[in-house]
């Protein structure tokens, strides 16, 4: 499946794509994302791209209005129709991209010609990591992200599941993690723009440390 997948992501070369803003939601390359789809003119985007490739592009609206310039194209690869005529879809993330400039089109949805320049490597991640935990040579990297996720779940009231994240390979824990942390969305946006694994887990962990910080400062001022 890695294999398949890599391949996918290398050909899956759009000049443009259809936009998707939302705050607060990254798309990394290899992840999942499940989306409920209501508003109409995304239910007309989420029409056309099944006819089509299936792609959308992933970005964020940022807190002061502006569009950011990076974000993730995702390919559908699950999706219902609900009877009220919502769709239930889940995206697979392929690799980033810049925004260059959207275009003037007649669908309700914009749409923007798009570049991979500089996410090239991107499509590495696909490849499926094999190697047993037990054998792993990055324990320090993930001890020490471990302890970040676990001091910020214990700060958001979180229970997980330890023992299943051991099976998840490093990379793909963090990105998983950056994806679904509840960061505001510039922090989101830093994560997915890092130019490196490690240099989003120093980032990812960094953050979770931040916010718990914060958090638990505010718990001890409505004291």
């Amino acid at each position: 499946m890695g294999t398949h997948l890599k391949a996918l992501a290398a050909r899956t070369n759009p000049k443009t794509v259809a936009l998707f803003p939302l705050t607060g939601t990254v798309l990394l390359p290899g992840c999942d994302l499940p989306l409920n789809i209501f508003e109409p003119r995304y239910l007309n985007m989420v029409d056309d791209a099944l006819k089509a490739e299936r792609l959308i592009g992933m970005v964020q609206t940022l807190e002061d209005g502006t569009q950011t310039k990076i974000g993730g194209l995702g390919r559908i690869i699950q999706f219902a129709e609900m009877d009220d005529g919502q769709y239930m879809l889940v995206l697979r993330g392929l690799k980033r991209f810049h925004v260059l400039e959207e275009i003037k089109t007649a669908t309700p949805y914009a749409q923007a010609k798009i570049s991979f320049a500089s996410f090239e490597a991107d499509v590495d991640i696909h490849e499926t990591d094999t190697t047993p935990e037990a054998m792993s040579t990055n324990k320090g990297e993930r001890g020490a992200l471990t302890m970040a996720m676990k001091a910020y779940a214990k700060t958001l009231g979180v229970q997980l599941d330890w023992d299943s994240l051991k099976q998840i390979p490093l990379d793909r824990l963090v990105d998983q993690a950056a994806m679904i942390s509840p960061f505001g969305p510039e922090d989101k946006q830093s994560l997915l723009e890092t130019k490196t694994h490690e240099d989003r887990r120093r980032l990812l962990i960094g953050l979770m440390h931040l916010y718990s910080d914060s958090l638990d400062g505010d718990s001890d001022t409505l004291q």
